[in-house]
């Protein structure tokens, strides 16, 4: 649901992929993509994304469960984006093929391992092994990854990957206090409790609903007094009389004289 939104997209790709230069929301278009095997019947690959102007695709696959064929499967995924990609073009001897950049978010508890190259799952044969096929996917392991770090990208996707590393429902709570307290980003905290909320009332989880019930009010607080505080400051700048900010804002004296102070020691 958050690699739902291409401003989401940017900033995963950006802060979990690295590429030598950040892609930017405006960059991104949602491609549809899927393929039909006797195996797999009807298997959609979760997201794929393309840069516009540029022949240059991004496909994510999340997984809870060790998929054995994954490597296989996503050797399908590109090769069925391919197919898609020149099916309107006409193939000269000039034409390149896109590049595929194929990523895999495993959230699952078992220790994954697979080989991320197809290569890896060929025969190997010294006489023939240049005919092997390199495909390597970005493998995005949450259970590795420190708990601060996620916190520290401050991102809807870091915050969603936090939470999934908790094993109980107490430790959901717990996690959920700890992104609350430590996001200085209002905003996105604000959106990240909306979808939390909405996904918590589907699963009717009494308890946390309370506290996120709660803490979006004390976020909402937060907020507002925030924005009274940026008023206020604007007030003193353009040196309202003291009565009329009190009046207008509704703020406390002592309020005031911290918000006089603090200018004051800025400079």
């Amino acid at each position: 649901n958050i690699l739902q939104n291409k401003k989401e997209v940017a900033q995963f790709i950006n802060q979990f992929v690295e590429p030598r230069e950040d892609i930017r929301e405006e960059q991104l278009v949602r491609y549809t993509n899927s393929y039909i095997t006797k195996k797999y019947k009807s298997k959609e690959a979760d997201l794929v994304y393309k840069l516009k102007n540029q022949e240059i695709f991004f496909l994510i696959e999340h997984q809870s469960t060790i998929d054995y064929n994954m490597p296989y499967r996503m050797l399908n995924y590109c090769l069925d984006i391919m197919q898609e990609w020149s099916r309107n073009k006409k193939i000269g001897k000039n034409t390149r093929y896109p590049i595929i950049v194929p990523i895999v978010i495993y959230t699952g508890n078992q220790k994954w391992k697979m080989p991320r190259n197809f290569r890896e799952k060929q025969i190997g044969d010294y006489v023939f092994e240049r005919y092997q096929i390199e495909l390597e996917y970005n493998f995005i392991d949450i259970n590795k990854l420190p708990r601060q770090m996620l916190l520290q990208k401050n991102s809807m996707f870091g915050y969603i990957m936090f939470l999934e590393k908790a094993q109980s429902s107490e430790e959901l709570v717990e996690n959920l206090e700890i992104i609350i307290q430590s996001t200085q980003d209002k905003k996105i905290l604000e959106e990240f409790l909306e979808k939390i909320e909405r996904k918590v009332g589907e699963k009717k989880m009494d308890r946390l609903e309370s506290l996120i019930n709660q803490m979006r009010a004390e976020n909402h607080r937060r907020i507002q007094k925030e924005s009274q505080k940026e008023i206020v400051k604007n007030m003193i700048s353009i040196k309202l009389d003291e009565k009329i900010i009190l009046q207008t804002t509704k703020i406390k004296e002592e309020e005031l004289e911290k918000i006089k102070e603090e200018l004051a020691s800025a400079g």
